[in-house]
């Protein structure tokens, strides 16, 4: 278990006391002896205060004021937050007395918190993971609004933030800073991780998004966060260098991807708990923040690159495609006059027939009219016929009157 040193409150409540008072009056003076007072142990009593002191007198970036109070932020959060929010309560320090009442004021602060942030930051928005962060602030800030204050300078002043940006623009950066150190400070732990293919983005990844609060104790991860609020996110990156250094004969020893990556989540919890405070002076004395730059830049650099590396791919992929596509509009082009000689011939054939049959037409026209003229005929000799035969029936009828014929 973690042997908090630090809680011996009788001899540091009185330090911090004096320096809450100093601040007022000399915040450079402050920030060096708030950094040899966070080293020499913070009370749990006023872990809270301390954090908001090192938030006051740290970094001078912070994130705009909101456009709306704060109860009015809870409100204007979408159902779909509301829901993601719920899921990820339950799972966040289950264990914990704060927390571990489903309807109790921990969850329901956590969860106002969460859902007024989401509200703020529209960008970000909510993302699994700050959970976490916001519920080890408010384990220590007892009022809710000026935990949520204490949230949002702890992701904008001291660039937590970025691990959340859509994208994971931000984390990929962390990852690559940090497998960097690890090559430069480690390399042989380096070069045996990564024969076995153990990435930071395996066994790192919620190490740098919740600052430990996912994997180590309750009190220890607070206690590393003593050192986020005093450093910024350097802190985080010493503390893994630290496990490296005291794990690195075990995970040389160790010959399988299964293997190292159980010790990683398994083992290193345990083993920097006994260890830690102990320690606390050689993990966050040294100063990251040059090499972090460095990197932050070589990363830059070595995505600009890849990018006009994948700039001229792109273009000569593009133009392969434009050529097979060419390829095919001429094959198409070729079937395309094919068919159209095609049509012109059954087109010719047509107006053939057709003329044929208009031809065929006019023959029969004219027959029909010969044959109409025919009948014409014959209708007007018929009756001159009929005529004829009416004229000798009455010669006939006459001749019998006068007794000529003998019928």
């Amino acid at each position: 278990t973690f042997d908090l040193l630090s809680v011996r409150d009788n001899e540091h409540l009185k330090r911090w006391e004096a320096l809450f008072e100093q601040s007022e009056i000399k915040a450079d003076q402050s920030r060096r002896d708030c950094e040899a007072a966070v080293f020499a142990g913070v009370p749990e009593s006023i872990r809270g205060s301390v954090w908001q002191l090192l938030a006051k007198l740290g970094r001078s970036e912070s994130g705009t004021d909101p456009l709306l109070p704060y109860p009015e932020l809870i409100k204007e959060a979408s159902p779909a937050v509301l829901n993601a929010v719920r899921l990820d309560l339950g799972r966040t320090f289950p264990m914990h007395p704060l927390y571990r009442d489903p309807c109790g004021t921990g969850q329901k602060k956590l969860c106002n918190v969460l859902l007024a942030y989401s509200s703020y930051d529209m960008e970000v928005g909510y993302c699994q993971g700050m959970s976490f962060l916001a519920g080890l602030i408010l384990a220590y800030v007892e009022e809710e609004e000026e935990g949520f204050a204490l949230f949002v300078d702890l992701l904008y002043k001291y660039q937590l933030r970025d691990n959340y940006k859509p994208g994971m623009s931000g984390i990929k950066l962390r990852l690559y800073q940090l497998s960097r150190l690890v090559h430069d400070h480690y390399f042989n732990v380096h070069e045996h991780l990564n024969t076995y293919e153990v990435t930071p983005s395996l066994y790192a990844i919620s190490w740098v998004m919740t600052a430990f609060a996912t994997q180590l104790p309750f009190q220890l991860a607070a206690r590393i966060m003593d050192f986020v609020f005093l450093q910024g996110i350097q802190a985080i990156f010493k503390v893994v260098l630290y496990i490296i250094e005291i794990s690195e004969k075990e995970i040389l020893a160790l010959r399988s991807f299964d293997e190292l990556i159980n010790y990683m989540k398994e083992v290193v919890p345990e083993k920097i708990s006994a260890s830690f405070e102990y320690n606390v002076k050689a993990i966050f004395s040294n100063d990251l923040s040059t090499e972090m730059r460095e990197l932050h830049i070589e990363y830059k650099v070595l995505n600009e690159d890849m990018a006009h590396a994948n700039k001229a791919e792109y273009l000569e992929t593009k133009y392969e495609l434009l050529k097979l596509q060419n390829k095919c509009h001429a094959h198409q082009i070729t079937l395309l006059n094919k068919e159209l000689q095609q049509c012109r011939a059954e087109k010719r054939a047509l107006l053939a027939e057709s003329e044929m049959r208009r031809r065929g037409e006019d023959v029969g026209e004219s027959l029909i009219v010969m044959r109409d003229k025919k009948i014409s005929e014959l209708a007007r000799e018929m009756e001159i016929l009929r005529n004829e035969n009416e004229s000798l029936r009455k010669q006939l009828r006459k001749r019998y009157r006068e007794g000529h014929v003998h019928l």
